[in-house]
């Protein structure tokens, strides 16, 4: 398949004990109640507060990361879907994109489900779809450096520090960035 033709719909990405998906109105509950915990949001940069204010701006939310933006080729916008429980436990982004060759990845997840592996499950899909079906040559992920968890799971997945960008946009302020990045010709190993 071409790059354009992944972004007629989210497409379903498993690994073994999860499904990632386009988020339905039915996952809006669980997914609200993630983002109460203020474990989860901490290194958000408070980049959600307000934002899911009220049912139409849910409803806004599912058009535009499911339509408009996916449409639009910005962005793919998974549900974390643990398989076994058939629930929505987390999220994940692929985003960004800059001249079909290089996105941004992103995610959070419910605090139940830390220190499982799920997360870096997760972010290996994620990877190894931008690398060998989208063919980007760069993935990237901007995270606070005191997010020493999220950080592994980069680093398990292949990515490597570049460095700290400081005070740079992050969220709704400015916080200290770290970068981590992962190219495709360095991690042909990837490729399943």
């Amino acid at each position: 398949m071409k790059y354009a033709d992944y972004f007629t719909s989210v497409p379903a990405l498993h690994t073994p004990r999860l499904l990632l998906r386009a988020f339905a109105q039915e996952d809006m509950d669980a997914y609200l109640a993630i983002l109460q915990d203020t474990e989860v949001t901490k290194y958000m940069g408070n980049a959600l507060d307000g934002f899911f204010k009220d049912e139409q701006a849910v409803r806004n939310w599912l058009h535009n990361i499911n339509g408009r933006l996916l449409k639009a080729k910005r962005v793919f916008t998974w549900c974390i879907e643990h398989k076994t429980q058939q629930k929505a436990i987390g999220r994940i982004d692929l985003g960004g994109f800059e001249m079909r060759s290089m996105g941004d990845i992103a995610y959070h997840i419910a605090g139940d489900y830390w220190n499982q592996g799920l997360t870096t499950e997760a972010v290996a899909a994620v990877t190894d779809f931008g690398l060998n079906k989208l063919l980007l040559h760069r993935i990237q992920a901007f995270l606070m450096p005191l997010n020493k968890a999220s950080i592994r799971v980069l680093e398990k997945n292949g990515y490597a520090q570049e460095g700290v960008l400081r005070k740079y946009r992050f969220g709704k302020g400015f916080h200290d960035a770290a970068v981590l990045s992962i190219l495709r010709e360095e991690n042909m190993d990837v490729k399943k």
